[in-house]
């Protein structure tokens, strides 16, 4: 706040007194005033000029002029990370799921929000069950899951059974807690 003569940059009246100075401009203390909330800068409270050439409180800045991250739902202000027809802060441009750092390849959730390509495949169910890697190309075998739970799939190459190992693909099994087992194997261990 400044305590000297000019002309107000709202009223166009002399200045007697305090008085602030914003935008190259002086102005009466009550009449530069946040184009939102309508608060007045007295008390050294930050102006801030929107794009549109107004006065703006900072928080009232933020919320007019700064995106808001998906993650965090904060005003970003400084370097946004834009993907899925949202904004992020860097930091907080994470797997949905797994929360870790996503750095090149992402894909999107059903909602729209960013996961890795674990979490991805995952959520459409496409992971094998024997060696945890998606399935993204090539035939499959699913194996019907347990009550309450979704089916498991597995690469042709990894539907084993889960104790001698041996593939069982084509041919029959039995499953025991969510695992496959060649029939004779199961006899031995459950039977």
């Amino acid at each position: 706040m400044n305590h000297q003569q000019g002309t107000c940059g709202a009223c166009g009246e002399s200045i007697v007194g305090d008085s602030i100075r914003a935008f190259g401009m002086q102005w009466h203390v009550d009449h530069l005033v946040c184009n939102v909330c309508q608060k007045d800068f007295s008390g050294g409270v930050q102006v801030c000029e929107g794009n549109d050439g107004f006065a703006y409180c900072v928080e009232d800045w933020k919320r007019t002029f700064c995106p808001q991250c998906a993650m965090c739902k904060e005003a970003i202000v400084g370097p946004t990370i834009n993907a899925l027809n949202k904004s992020f802060h860097p930091e907080h441009f994470v797997c949905f799921i797994c929360r870790e750092k996503l750095e090149g390849q992402f894909f999107p959730s059903e909602d729209g929000m960013p996961l890795c390509e674990k979490d991805y495949y995952d959520s459409l169910g496409l992971m094998c069950g024997g060696c945890g890697n998606p399935i993204i190309a090539g035939k499959a075998i699913t194996m019907p899951g347990e009550e309450g739970q979704r089916d498991v799939k597995f690469h042709l190459d990894h539907f084993k059974c889960a104790h001698c190992q041996k593939n069982i693909a084509g041919q029959k099994y039995k499953k025991r807690s969510g695992k496959p087992y060649c029939v004779k194997c199961h006899l031995q261990l459950f039977e």
